[in-house]
């Protein structure tokens, strides 16, 4: 199980240099209220930024600095599972990233990408759609489960079943059944080739019988075909080395353009800062006839000559910015060129090793074709030796085969296997073993949010809408506050079942705004009993509006105010 234990914030949208603090496990109710604007709803953004480096509102990552200080973003979770603790330490200008375990801090030789995957796949075991399903539910940014892809929705439960292995089993079969592929066709190669020696063998011993000369003269014109051949390669294998080697001399003014595409990205960053500072400027002029500092009356003379000026920087801004998009689109057209020339480069490369490998296999002729004259020059009797030659390559020929039965049988274990790890294969079977489970637990919620209706799901996710009456409904045909249902006895069922299989389960629950448009009175009673009814071990934050009609439901409140521009937490 997931305890969050704390999160902090600071230079986080409106939150200035003075961390903000929230702990996660220090009451089982918690209320979050504010005006607003005020920031109460900034903890579900620094919360999914901080897990996932991705806010929970559809927000830019560089809109997430707080625009006064502008740099030194900060966000810190500590949770722990089992016996372990855990601190992960987000930020943005500079970028951090940083895993801890038990103070000691994770090696960070990976990327990225790798450092990410690893968080959500071995240490909190669920990714940022499972966490918005069973943890998180607002008003603004959360896709319901309802609304999810047919993917999407078994994805989610896939991770609450903990039943990704099997997916993460048949990604390891796929590679090895590539391998095997693999295996197989150089077992045929050597297959053919071993015939084709064996057979040329066959030949060679026949041909000793005949006159020498004879023998010699049609290995003599053998060798000058091969030579023939290897010269015709060589040839081809020049030309094609000079081509990459054009071709490489190209990619290299690829670094350069993707210089000119960063610099001129960074360009148009600063001028849209700059531009949108001045028409806040000019707007101010347009609509202000007095001074917001020192109230007096701003001078007309001014005020006009200042609109005039900001108003020809900003179209002066505006050109520059038209100019630097057509030089982005031209540079991306030629970055685009470049993917053409690296294919060009690996097609050539494979042909190239098509090319080297036939000139090694006429070399190989050449060498034997030498030494078979050789020894027919010698005149020596040589029907033995070459009996024992050919005997060798036939039983090689037998191992060959002996070997490729034995890929097949694995080819046809693996197929079996892969099956079995299809998503209807073992997967769907247990999701079908849950499906009533998951049924009963939504049914259960619902009636307890007095919304009598019978919900089922199947093996497919797909829904079943009934009324007591029998008539079927879908979900959008639902006004807002019965989908709000739905989807509140949906999140209370993902976290049963979490807590059943004890894969993604956690103290953890905030509701966002979940009174204050949706629900009504009688939603909102059901909906606060079924929260107080709530293990113990449940950590309930809900941000409201309508702070004076549930103070007195939790133990413990929170609010958010704004003051000189920055959101804090007003004490207590």
């Amino acid at each position: 199980m997931i305890i969050f234990k704390k999160i902090s914030w600071r230079n986080f949208l409106s939150t200035g240099d003075k961390p903000t603090i929230v702990f996660f496990d220090r009451s089982s109710t918690t209320l979050i209220i504010g005006e607003n604007g005020s920031g109460k709803s900034t903890i579900l953004d620094a919360l999914t930024f901080g897990l996932f480096g991705k806010p929970f509102r559809n927000i830019n990552k560089p809109q997430l600095v707080n625009t006064i200080n502008e740099k030194e973003l900060m966000v810190e979770i500590d949770f722990s599972i089992g016996k372990k603790d855990f601190t992960i330490r987000r930020g943005v200008k500079p970028n951090v990233f940083e895993i801890f375990q038990n103070g000691k801090m994770f090696d960070q030789t990976a990327n990225v990408r790798d450092y990410q995957d690893y968080l959500e796949r071995v240490i909190l075991k669920l990714n940022y759609k499972s966490f918005t399903q069973i943890v998180l539910l607002g008003n603004s940014s959360f896709e319901p489960f309802m609304q999810l892809k047919q993917s999407d929705r078994r994805a989610i439960v896939e991770d609450l079943l903990d039943i990704q292995i099997f997916s993460s089993m048949n990604m390891i079969l796929k590679q090895k059944n590539s391998e095997l592929k693999g295996e197989v066709q150089k077992n045929e190669n050597q297959r053919k080739l071993n015939e084709s020696q064996t057979k040329m063998q066959q030949e060679y011993i026949e041909r000793l019988k005949q006159d020498n000369e004879s023998i010699i003269f049609d290995k003599t014109q053998d060798i000058k075909s091969f030579k023939k051949q290897k010269k015709y390669g060589v040839g081809t294998l020049n030309v094609l080395q000079e081509q990459i080697l054009a071709l490489s001399d190209k990619m290299l003014l690829k670094n350069g353009v993707q210089k000119k595409t960063s610099e001129f990205g960074t360009l148009q960053n600063k001028i849209d800062v700059k531009l949108d500072q001045e028409q806040k400027e000019l707007k101010f002029y347009q609509t202000n006839s007095t001074c917001s500092q020192c109230k007096q009356d701003i001078d007309d003379v001014f005020k006009k000559e200042r609109i005039i000026d900001i108003s020809k920087g900003i179209d002066d801004k505006k050109d520059g910015l038209d100019k630097i998009y057509t030089q982005l689109e031209s540079l991306e057209k030629e970055l685009e060129g470049f993917k053409s020339v690296g294919r060009e480069i690996a097609e050539k490369n494979k042909n190239l090793a098509g090319i080297e490998s036939k000139i090694q296999s006429i070399d190989s002729n050449i060498e034997r074709t030498q030494k078979e004259i050789e020894k027919l020059q010698e005149k020596k009797e040589l029907d033995s030796v070459e009996e024992n030659t050919l005997q060798s390559l036939q039983e090689d020929l037998r191992t060959l085969e002996g070997q490729y039965q034995g890929l097949c049988e694995t080819k046809q274990v693996h197929e079996y296997a892969n099956e079995l790890l299809r998503d209807s294969g073992i997967k769907t079977k247990i999701i079908r073993q849950y499906v009533p489970i998951i049924n009963k637990y939504v049914n259960k919620y619902l009636n307890e949010l007095d919304f009598l209706i019978n919900f089922t799901i199947d093996e497919n996710f797909n829904e079943t809408i009934q009324s007591q009456y029998r008539d079927e409904f879908s979900y959008a045909s639902f006004s807002e506050g019965e989908k709000m249902r739905i989807d509140l006895a949906l999140l209370f069922t993902w976290r049963m079942v979490a807590k059943l299989k004890n894969s993604v389960n956690t103290n953890l629950l905030i509701l966002d705004e979940v009174f204050d448009s949706s629900l009504d009175a009688e939603g909102t009673e059901a909906f606060l009993k079924i929260i107080n009814t709530l293990d113990a071990d449940t950590n309930v934050f809900v941000i409201s509006h309508k702070g004076e009609i549930l103070f007195d439901k939790f133990l413990s409140t929170i609010k958010f105010v704004k003051e000189k521009q920055f959101s804090k937490i007003e004490a207590g």
